[in-house]
């Protein structure tokens, strides 16, 4: 179809505006092909004439249709131009508040000068996993899109981000790297993730400044490449810095500032650590202070400082390395306020007094005299030697700013240098990501140098761009197989050699500044010689003389000559530069070593390689000009860049005012121009823009569609014969492997042609419905008319007839039919009467009767509950008496037994210090042999110590007699203690006494809880003396220990030099030495005697003790009980239900002994805490070497003493063991006539008894080495698909616990230990290797609560056996509390839960947003819009790979299906789903609200028949009770949203009203992202959403738009106990587990 056809009347097109760039019109008439004039309409009414030149045809451009305003991709446009762009740029802006935008491979990106709640971890969270353009467009899709490749691809990604200054570059590029961060989180502890976005805030803080058009503009680019390894995860960056705008340093415009660091120092100056900065307010340092206004509205700059500092220590930049920073940036500040005065026109000097010199060289470390003089002189190189020179004022300020700026300059590189090694990694990279934030092109009133090398980067950039974007296309027409065409574009290469080719701009630059009186007039008069009139990119201005333009890709831009070599030399005098050489600040003196590297401040890490090896002297190396440097560095990045992915953000500055949300069209206009927005756009419309699939065709052109082309069955035939009928022209589409191609316009067409089939059928059917209405109406006068007619030719006949005889007649007949009726009436009435009589005769009766008989019966109920309370109170009191005394005997008996073990231990102890004290007294006596030989040698010198012997004399004396007196004293104490224990075993008669009498009241009742509790106290007492063994190991260790320090000890002693006088002092001992060792024998001799009494008292004592306990704690088998107990001992013990209230008085005794235990337990930990205690006191003892023959002494006594102890306890024994005795002796005589009386009474249920035995009592035998073959076949080899058919639920669970009873039956604690801990560890097993399987992971959760809920049905605790038979009552655990495995087990199902819900949301989550939100379950009703299907990784499928409404309900369904055939809890089931149906409604709305093209009225149609079909099915499965229905809520709100009317006041009010459930911020988001469908519908109005925003300001719900999907319901798992009875389970073949045995 020709363009100039689609001119017809009721058109848009655009036309030019000088305000609005252009502005919309209408077309009145339609265009005639040659007319001149194109008659329009405005919006505002006015017409006008239009003229076209008829022979270029030169129509103004057409506007898209309103159903393709607003799309998330430009390229998706019908028609493709700047307008169309504009406007669509400014319709998601300004009212849908949508900030971004795609256009082709580029994401536009307006700064909306706002805080958005759209880059939470939720919305990362969101977009994490999707494809590019299944979603809004964002900045986290750009990065996802950039980390999918990379993982997919292992190729190399980068992000290029680009745009003027305040368009908001930095935070796009934070955004991205926070992404990244996020999504990558690394499993190491170094934090790389927070150190890479760490060093934003530094970079900002030193690279950023407030200028007139941001607040935080970047004056610098900045490219950072996040390493990445092979499992995709963050281990390091590295930052490459460009271009740093040093000029700031020393000068900034008004209104704008220096670099933030300098102001957030001078805020901190008054911190004490601070002091010796000498700094002071911004305004009173010139450096800061020529912008006029050093403040930023809203930006704390102290608390900055800190965030700053608090990021240099993230970084690892320790305080000595942050301080000589803070040094050097306060040297600076006061290096700009020296004062530099002129002594005459050619000399200038600087006071040596001046105050902020001074300061300057004590922060620096220089000499004030040398800093002084290098400010005023330089020196100048002639042939043969150097000439020093004054400078005038105007030079040494010169000098002065560039030292300034050279400082900083070179401590910005440093601190990149050393953020880079804080981000250095140790690994091997895999792959990388880069993020470019790099400047846009620019144009000012003023450009200069920087401009230059900014303009120079981006034709670089754009290049590259261009050739990405034909490289894309390409490969999409070759994927396709459609024949590529070279498509023209302005190649920039001409630009670009104008600039860097030989001879070029910057090659004259470089030479006129190495030329000692180089000038710009020169250089500027050689670039007018080279290109003026020879390049047609290169022009002189008409009205400048020092300056040329250049013909940039995006505009003209005209270049200042002024300060180009200035900039380019970047002269620094060599005489300053060797004054801070001197500096002893190690980072100061490290700027100007002689071997820096020559890349400067541009990029701290690129390294540039030179044309020959070799150090070069400083002076050659600062030839380096600017320009050569920045050409260097650029080529590095675009071989860095072209040897990535590239992915493109273009950000565009909206107003220059910063207002939020307002869109200023001429500025956007010229970004879009710059940033190459525009020029992508003319290069899709030059091909084939607009592209979709052929079901996507198939749904939206429908309409257009014949019954004989629906008839074919391949839909892709359907769409070719459909287009070759729409569109004659072939070279308007093409047809490819999966996607139909358009022109430009074509889908615009197509649009029109189903608009106006719409628009058909709808006059159609509002033809024919008006034409039903009419006749309707018609039909109804009609029948009026008729039975008006009827009834007035009836009384016209009525009247025409009536005689008087007729008359008489008919009044006669009344009166008939009167009375006839009364009497009918009577009649029946009276028949009514009687029997209503009769009736209530005999329900009064009746009524009567029943109410006596209820007054009969609770009469007696009364005196039956007098009795049985009666009966209750009493036997509630006797178990209550016996079963205090059972536990006043178990716990009085176990002290003995402890007791026991600690006479046995102390009574080891003491022979053990015997033997140490033995082999003490062996070593003694052998130096005392030593000694007697040296005796006899020493005679001879018997006369020299005669003297010396005096004096030992007196001194042994002493010291006898000091152990006269401790002996004495020791014996009095001896005395006490014989006291003190003598009262103690009176008290353990006493209470042994006690126990006896009151031991024997019920001996067959304890005897279950006795083993139960024995046997779990044995289990404690085992770990509690394995425990005890250890920390006696410890003490015998630091025993040795201690008798190896005395050897070493004795040997040092008789190694003195003093060996003379031990000598002389020896002699005298000697004498005594006879004596002791006569003691030492007979103590010896006393000590094997008592030795020998304590091992028989011992072994008496033990055998008494256990026929005490074997008798007293004993069971009776019931037989034997029946014989010993006479028939008047049986009545009295079956008065009052005695016997039945046994069972109650077991379980309340088992819980008293478990507190008991645990008392037990605590005590054995202060007992262990003593003992560590007793290990410290020990090594002290190791000094006391004197004190032996003391120990000894007290060694005796405590031999005694114990002795005289276990004496007393054998008699106080053998008394209890006669009473006992006597008391069996009765017993058995009782047991014997009892057993007589009821043979007698009752002989059938002997007989009964021995049936009954017969049965199977609910256990199976599992041996200890059948274990193993127990869990493999049970739990590890058991697959649910094929068994659980023919077994009942939880099968296997029964099967595990009727093991389990059998360990507890057999009263073996080994058995039950080993057995519980291989079911654990199997279900953990088989959970953990199948932990993707629904089915196996389900089976056993189903099993894990199954088997929990059999431990505590058959604990025996009250709770819950509230509900088991007697039978199940009778078949509890008797001997062991598996209180700790329940709770183990709980925690595994929770754990197995968890894993079910995982996998079930796995399996769920493709199919939410599909079934739920992108199939049509409404026939007839399409909600699909075109969207031109430009992504770069499609996720569109087929029809048949399709998911819908159905298959969500089929996934839920066997999830339900699958957990009711394992048995699952009903009420686990219910929690599920739940669960199932909060993720199906939090992920359709999160897609809901970050997807533009689902906000429509029929999509809410279409979601709300969703909802039903969910809610339907929900009660098909009885789930209605499981609170799934109210997670839809909020969906279900949403899609009201979307339905209900947007207009008037009263709709505000009920959206208000009705949405409770959704949040503000999600209220307005769907109303922002309301799209129409078709023509007909219409957009919400921006003063509508306004107006709801204000009523919902009300609200206090917080700012959340995205719901957390990851958010899990807490689980509880009921109590259910089972009715299955233990002993009627039957095992199936197929379980293989024929090796257990029925008991």
């Amino acid at each position: 179809m020709a363009v100039a056809e689609l001119y017809t009347k009721f058109n848009s097109v655009w036309i030019p505006d000088p305000d609005e760039v252009w502005c919309p019109a209408e077309i009145v008439k339609d265009y005639q092909r040659g007319s001149d004039v194109l008659l329009l309409q405005l919006e505002n009414g006015t017409e006008l004439k239009y003229p076209v030149d008829p022979v270029k045809s030169l129509l103004p451009p057409l506007r898209n249709p309103d159903i393709l305003v607003g799309e998330n991709d430009l390229t998706a446009l019908s028609y493709l131009h700047e307008p169309a762009v504009l406007h669509n740029l400014k319709v998601r802006f300004v009212d849908s508040k949508l900030i971004y935008t795609y256009c082709g491979i580029i994401l536009v990106a307006i700064n909306p000068y706002k805080q958005l709640p759209i880059y939470g971890d939720v919305i990362i969270h969101a977009y994490c996993g999707q494809n590019m353009g299944d979603m809004d467009p964002h900045i986290f899709a750009v990065a996802e899109e950039a980390y999918k490749q990379m993982a997919r691809k292992n190729r190399n990604q980068s992000i290029i981000v680009s745009g003027e200054s305040g368009a908001g570059k930095t935070v796009s590029a934070r955004y991205a790297m926070r992404y990244f961060a996020t999504v990558s989180k690394s499993s190491s502890k170094d934090c790389v993730e927070d150190k890479v976005l760490a060093s934003n805030p530094i970079t900002e803080a030193i690279g950023n400044a407030k200028t007139t058009r941001n607040d935080n503009s970047s004056r610098f680019g900045k490219y950072t490449e996040i390493s990445f390894d092979n499992r995709y995860r963050i281990i390091g960056a590295n930052m490459r810095t460009y271009l740093l705008e040093k000029s700031r340093v020393v000068f900034q415009t008004e209104n704008e500032r220096n670099y933030h660091i300098f102001y957030q120092l001078c805020a901190s100056a008054d911190r004490k650590e601070f002091e010796h900065l000498k700094l002071d307010v911004a305004e009173n340092f010139s450096y800061v202070s020529k912008g006029g206004n050093a403040v930023i509205d809203g930006v704390n700059d102290q608390t900055d400082f800190i965030e700053t500092q608090k990021t240099f220590s993230l970084l690892g930049l320790n305080k000595d390395f942050q301080m000589d920073v803070f040094k050097v940036l306060a040297g600076i500040l006061h290096l700009g306020n020296v004062q530099i005065r002129s002594l005459s026109e050619e000399k200038s000097e600087v006071k040596r007094d001046d105050h902020h010199l001074r300061v300057f060289s004590e922060l620096l470390e220089l000499k004030v005299e040398e800093m002084a003089y290098g400010l005023c002189h330089r020196k100048i190189a002639t042939g043969s030697d150097t000439v020093i020179k004054p400078m005038t004022k105007v030079q040494a300020v010169n000098a002065r700013d560039a030292l300034a700026k050279h400082i900083y300059s070179k401590l910005f590189s440093c601190i990149v240098e050393h953020i880079n090694k804080a981000l250095q990694f140790s690994g091997k990279q895999h792959t990388f990501i880069g993020v470019l934030d790099i400047y846009g092109f620019e144009t000012f009133d003023m450009n200069s140098f920087e401009q230059f090398c900014i303009n120079y980067a981006n034709e670089k950039l754009q290049q590259q761009f261009n050739l990405h974007v034909f490289k894309l296309e390409q490969d999409e027409y070759m994927k396709e197989d459609i024949p590529w065409t070279l498509i023209e574009f302005n190649d920039n290469q001409p630009c670009i050699d104008l600039i860097e080719a030989k001879m070029g701009i910057l090659e004259l630059l470089d030479e006129e500044c190495l030329l000692p009186q180089g000038t710009e007039d020169n250089w500027l008069q050689k670039l007018q010689n080279n290109y003026l009139n020879k390049n047609p990119l290169f022009e002189k201005p008409r009205m400048m003389r020092k300056a040329f333009i250049i013909q940039h890709f995006a505009d003209k831009v005209q270049y200042e000559c002024e300060g180009f070599l200035e900039k380019n030399r970047d002269t620094l005098y060599e005489e300053l530069i060797n004054v801070l050489k001197k500096s002893k600040i190690h980072l100061l003196a490290n700027f100007f070593r002689d071997n820096e590297s020559s890349t400067g401040n541009l990029n701290a890490n690129i390294k540039v390689r030179a044309a020959r090896a070799g150090f070069k002297s400083f002076n050659k190396q600062h030839r380096t000009t600017v320009g050569s440097k920045f050409r260097s560095s650029l080529h590095l990045l675009m071989e860095t860049l072209n040897a990535t992915t590239p992915h493109y953000v273009r950000c565009i500055k909206p107003n220059d005012l910063k207002l939020p949300f307002e869109y200023d069209c001429k500025r956007v206009v010229q970004q879009l121009r710059a940033c190459g927005v525009l020029e992508t756009i003319r290069i899709s419309a030059q091909s084939y823009p607009s592209r979709w699939t052929y079901f996507e065709f198939f749904g939206r052109y429908r309409i257009l569609m014949s019954q004989h082309d629906l008839a074919i069955n391949d839909k892709k035939q359907i769409c070719k014969e459909v287009l070759q009928r729409l569109i004659q022209d072939p070279n308007q589409f093409h047809f490819g492997k999966t996607k139909i191609f358009f022109r430009a316009g074509q889908v615009a067409y197509l649009e029109k042609l189903r608009a106006d089939r719409l628009r058909a059928a709808s006059i159609t059917i509002q033809k024919n419905y008006r034409c039903w209405i009419q006749r309707k109406k018609f039909l109804t006068l009609k029948r009026a008319a008729i039975i008006l007619q009827q009834y007035v030719r009836g009384e016209r006949t009525i009247r025409r007839m009536l005689t008087a005889t007729t008359l008489k007649q008919a009044w006669a007949v009344v009166i008939i039919q009167k009375h006839w009726r009364r009497f009918l009436v009577r009649r029946r009435y009276q028949l009514i009467v009687g029997a209503i009589v009769v009736i209530q005769s005999h329900t009064r009766g009746w009524l009567a009767r029943r109410h006596y008989q209820k007054m009969v019966k609770d009469q007696k109920a009364l005196i039956i509950q007098k009795h049985v309370r009666a009966w209750l109170v009493r036997r509630r009191y006797q178990s209550i008496r016996r079963f205090v005394l059972n536990i006043q005997l178990t716990f009085r008996v176990k002290q003995l037994h402890r007791k026991l073990d600690e006479q046995g231990k102390e009574n080891k102890g003491l022979l053990e210090r015997l033997t140490s004290l033995s082999t003490l007294h062996s070593s003694e006596a052998g130096k005392f042999h030593k000694v007697e030989e040296e005796l006899k040698k020493s005679m001879t010198q018997k006369k020299f110590i005669e003297d010396q012997m005096k004096k030992s004399k007196s001194q042994t004396e002493q010291v006898l007699s000091e152990l006269r007196k401790e002996t004495l004293s020791l014996r009095g104490q001896n005395e006490k203690l014989k006291k003190q224990h003598q009262g103690q075993t009176q008290e353990m008669k006493d209470k042994v006494d006690q126990i006896t009498q009151t031991h024997l009241d019920n001996l067959e009742r304890e005897e279950r809880q006795r083993r139960k509790s024995e046997n779990n106290f044995q289990i404690q007492k085992e770990d509690y003396e394995n425990q005890i063994e250890a920390l006696n190991d410890e003490v015998k260790h630091l025993r040795e220990e201690r008798v190896q320090l005395q050897e070493q000890v004795h040997e040092e002693y008789l190694t003195n030099e003093d060996l003379r006088k031990e000598l002389a002092e020896l002699t005298n001992e000697a004498l005594i030495i006879p004596k002791l060792k006569g003691d030492i024998t007979t103590l010896e001799l006393k000590k094997q005697g008592l030795e020998m009494c304590l091992q028989n008292q011992r072994k008496e004592m033990r055998e008494k003790v256990e026929e005490i306990t074997q008798q007293l704690l004993g069971g009776l088998e019931g037989e034997e009980l029946r014989k010993r107990l006479c028939p008047e001992d049986m009545e009295q013990l079956n008065e009052d239900g005695e016997l039945w209230m046994a069972y109650e008085g077991l379980k309340r005794a088992s819980r008293v002994m478990e507190m008991h235990i645990q008392s037990q337990k605590e005590n054995y930990e202060k007992e262990i805490e003593d003992l560590s205690f007793k290990i410290g006191h020990l090594c002290e003892q190791t000094t006391q070497l004197q004190q032996r023959l003391q120990e000894e002494n007290h060694a005796n006594e405590n031999v005694r003493l114990e002795m005289t102890r276990l004496a007393n306890d054998n008699m106080d024994l053998e008394e209890q063991l006669e009473q006992k005795d006597r008391q069996i002796k009765k017993l058995q005589n009782q047991i014997k006539s009892l057993t007589k009386t009821a043979d007698k009474v009752n002989p059938t249920n002997v007989n009964a008894s021995l049936v009954s035995r017969k049965e199977y009592l609910g256990m199976l035998e599992c041996k200890t080495e059948d274990e193993e073959k127990l869990i493999k076949n049970l739990i590890l080899g058991l697959k649910p698909q094929g068994v659980v058919v023919n077994m009942i639920p939880g099968l296997p669970a029964y099967v595990l616990f009727m093991c389990v009873r059998y360990a507890d039956d057999s009263n073996d604690a080994d058995m039950l230990k080993s057995l519980m801990n291989s079911i654990i560890g199997g279900i953990k097993d088989i959970t953990k290797n199948h932990n993707e399987d629904f089915e196996m992971l389900s089976f056993w959760l189903s099993n894990s609560v199954h088997f929990l809920n059999c431990l505590k049905q058959y604990s025996g605790e009250e709770e819950f056996m509230k509900h088991n038979s007697p039978q199940q009552n009778d078949q509890c655990l008797k001997n062991f509390d598996l209180s700790e495995y329940r709770q183990i087990l709980s925690d595994l199902a929770i754990h197995i839960y968890q894993q079910v819900i995982k996998v079930m949301e796995d399996n769920l989550q493709p199919l939410i947003v599909p079934g739920m939100l992108e199939h049509e379950s409404l026939q007839g009703i399409s909600s699909m819009k075109p969207t031109g299907l430009r992504k770069r990784s499609s996720s569109f499928l087929d029809e048949s790979e399709q998911y819908t409404i159905s298959s969500i309900l089929q996934q839920l369904s066997y999830i339900f299906s699958t957990m009711c055939q394992h048995g699952t809890d009903t009420d686990l089931i219910r929690q599920a789903i739940k669960q199932l149906f909060f993720q199906i409604g939090a992920i359709t709305i999160n897609n809901l609200l970050l997807r533009k093209d689902m906000c429509s009225c029929r999509k809410g149609m279409q979601i709300r028949c969703n909802i039903s079909y969910l809610e339907e099915w929900l009660k098909e499965k009885s789930m209605q009770t499981s609170n799934a229905k109210d997670t839809l809520e909020l969906l279900s709100q949403a899609a009201w949203l979307l339905q209900v009317n947007k207009t008037t006041d009263d709709d505000v009010k009920e959206i208000c009203n009705r949405c409770s459930s959704l949040s503000a911020v999600q209220i307005v988001k769907i109303l922002n992202s309301y799209t129409p469908i078709d023509d007909f519908e219409k957009r919400v109005a921006p003063s509508f959403v306004k107006k709801v925003q204000s009523q919902l300001n009300r609200r206090e719900d917080g700012s959340t738009l995205i719901i957390d999907t990851k958010y899990h319901f807490q689980v509880t798992f009921p109590f259910n106990p089972s009715s299955q009875a233990l002993e009627t389970i039957q095992i199936p073949s197929s379980l293989k587990l024929n090796f257990l045995t029925r008991i």
